[in-house]
């Protein structure tokens, strides 16, 4: 069989699957003949992560990222907006917000990559495998130890930049909590670095919807988007 159609780079999904491979046992023509790469692929990935610790390529290698940082917050910020949108109609905004056309699986890529979760609510062990790879166990990771912890992070994010997230700590998150730990030591600054484009989007959970968290921003002069209830 021809070699022509080999390819010559992985994603780092991938790579790091290859890991697993080889630190389950398997031999690097084993995993080279499955996958459908050289031999050399496979070699140059187990020397990057003994070299590195990490399976992917390092910044600067293969081809050159679809979207810029900025095109990636606004996809996000689109999606957050609009929850009903679906990759095609992000793909249609952002070519026409920026002039930058990428694929729909770029698009779910990048919404995919601004996901937060401390931990699943469904105690399970999830498994990655390739195929005819079933119950290895260099493909089972429990992500879940002992099913509890848990943190709450507030961020701030927007098409020109973002801020670092604030931990929410030693309690609930209250409206007076909301307005003196997060709306006024941050948001304020960022609003006025932002200009007068600035728009506050947060959602409908009481503490964000109390009398004295909409007294304060209207003292702020800070304009904040409307929820549908």
């Amino acid at each position: 069989m021809s070699t022509m159609s080999q390819r010559s780079h992985l994603t780092d999904s991938e790579a790091w699957r290859v890991v697993g491979r080889l630190e389950g046992g398997q031999t690097q023509a084993e995993i080279a003949q499955v996958i459908g790469v050289s031999q050399s692929v496979i070699s140059r990935i187990w020397n990057r992560f003994l070299e590195t610790g990490s399976a992917g390529r390092r910044p600067g290698q293969g081809r050159r990222r679809a979207t810029t940082p900025n095109e990636d917050r606004y996809l996000v910020l689109t999606a957050r907006r609009h929850q009903n949108m679906n990759a095609t109609l992000l793909q249609q905004h952002l070519r026409s917000a920026t002039g930058t056309t990428v694929s729909t699986q770029t698009v779910r890529n990048r919404l995919h990559g601004s996901r937060f979760s401390v931990h699943p609510d469904n105690r399970r062990i999830f498994i990655w495998r390739d195929r005819s790879s079933r119950n290895n166990p260099a493909f089972v990771h429990e992500s879940v130890r002992f099913g509890s912890g848990g943190v709450l992070v507030y961020g701030g994010i927007s098409i020109n930049g973002h801020r670092d997230p604030y931990i929410i700590r030693d309690g609930p998150l209250t409206a007076c909590r909301y307005r003196d730990e997060i709306i006024r030591p941050n948001e304020v600054p960022y609003a006025a670095a932002i200009g007068d484009d600035f728009l506050l989007m947060d959602d409908n959970c009481k503490p964000h919807r109390a009398n004295m968290v909409e007294d304060f921003l209207f003292e702020e002069g800070i304009v904040r988007m409307e929820w549908p209830a």
